[in-house]
């Protein structure tokens, strides 16, 4: 696997985040441009798919998009243990406080500059379904928990934990309670009063102004996943490596048998018998069967692209993997302005996959031109917050 000597980035970790997020930019476009967009709540909305090419070209993109979120939370958690162990030089304090730090960083874009570019793709939307917004959230939102939002608090809760996650053990048996929480705790009743803190920890949907799309509790449990799969890979890197296939095939096949039977970890069970709803998962919140197969399938991905990272693919991967703050908020603001402008009542899936195609090539400029002036600066530099 290649290394950045002076940064010390391993660059199959950057080629599998990269590749996810090219999916992810896709996703975006279909709900800003194409303004078609799927709904996965444990309660309420969830997108039925039909037999026509639009509906199976929806569900396509998203089972590959599903990916996405879980990645991101299992690397964040990674980057941490990754961290620790370059700057060894660092007290514990130091490391914590600079870890904390970027969380809170994370919080502050998401309300500076995350949620006003999904509300630029919202107010352009003139197909009077808001498909590019909030699904399942009423009006009234004064305080929107995004991916950004409760990134930037698993972190903070990362450093706060920091010295008590060198048990690998415990921490794997708290992410694996964390993870199960939405089967274990969330209301029998959709439309049963929720309270905020429960609404921030487990229960996504809306409480007020509150709006949770990522309750923390789940996704921490992904991050801790990602922390203990970094640390063995800084120590046992080859074993590690050998192992992250078969890991990824057994949550793969652990998924497959839960969603066939139908019932424990799925949060809702397929309605109908058909290959589509089979698919058709519950992200918000995560339910075990989606946690376990977008797990695997990332696990799968870092494995099949880490010996490919000098390859042009891989090349393209890493170039996104490197600067991933900056992809994600250039990405949507980039996205929400061309469908607000050009395709307010949406458009098809051919132009929206030439929009993708398109927007890619000044996003790697972007994002390979911040890799690179960001590689020559001190560890204190602000650069390494983003």
């Amino acid at each position: 696997m290649r290394h950045d000597p002076r940064s010390g980035r391993i660059a199959g970790i950057d080629a599998a985040r990269g590749a996810i997020m090219m999916i992810m930019a896709s996703d975006h476009v279909n709900a800003l441009v194409v303004r078609r967009h799927s709904t996965e709540f444990w309660a309420g909305l969830w997108t039925r798919y039909g037999t026509g090419p639009a509906d199976l070209v929806q569900l396509g993109f998203r089972v590959l998009s599903d990916l996405c979120a879980p990645g991101f939370f299992f690397w964040m958690g990674g980057g941490v243990a990754l961290l620790a162990s370059r700057r060894t030089e660092w007290s514990r304090t130091r490391l914590g406080a600079q870890v904390a730090l970027r969380g809170a960083i994370l919080m502050l874009l998401s309300t500076l500059v995350e949620v006003p570019a999904w509300l630029v793709g919202i107010h352009g939307d003139h197909t009077g379904t808001h498909l590019g917004g909030w699904p399942g959230a009423g009006p009234a939102i004064h305080l929107p928990v995004t991916v950004l939002t409760t990134l930037g608090l698993s972190m903070m809760v990362l450093a706060a934990v920091q010295p008590l996650l060198r048990w690998r053990v415990a921490t794997l048996g708290v992410a694996a309670l964390c993870v199960l929480s939405p089967s274990l705790f969330l209301p029998d009743d959709g439309m049963q009063s929720v309270g905020r803190l429960a609404r921030l920890g487990l229960v996504a949907g809306q409480t007020g102004g509150l709006y949770v799309e990522y309750p923390l509790l789940p996704w921490l449990g992904v991050a801790l996943f990602g922390h203990v799969f970094a640390q063995c890979l800084t120590q046992w890197r080859a074993g590690t490596l050998r192992a992250a296939l078969w890991i990824g095939i057994g949550c793969l096949v652990a998924a497959l048998v839960l969603r066939w039977h139908g019932t424990a970890g799925n949060l809702r069970p397929p309605r109908d018998g058909s290959w589509r709803e089979f698919f058709n998962l519950v992200k918000y919140p995560p339910s075990p069967v989606f946690i376990l197969a977008m797990l695997g399938g990332n696990l799968c991905l870092f494995r099949a692209l880490w010996r490919h990272a000098d390859g042009w693919f891989g090349r393209l991967c890493v170039g996104f993997g490197r600067a991933p703050l900056v992809f994600y908020l250039a990405h949507l603001w980039l996205f929400a302005v061309i469908g607000s402008v050009f395709f307010p009542m949406g458009t098809h899936y051919a132009v929206g996959v030439l929009v993708w195609l398109a927007g890619l090539w000044p996003l790697h400029r972007l994002c390979t031109g911040f890799a690179r002036m960001r590689r020559g600066r001190p560890p204190s530099s602000w650069m390494h917050l983003v």
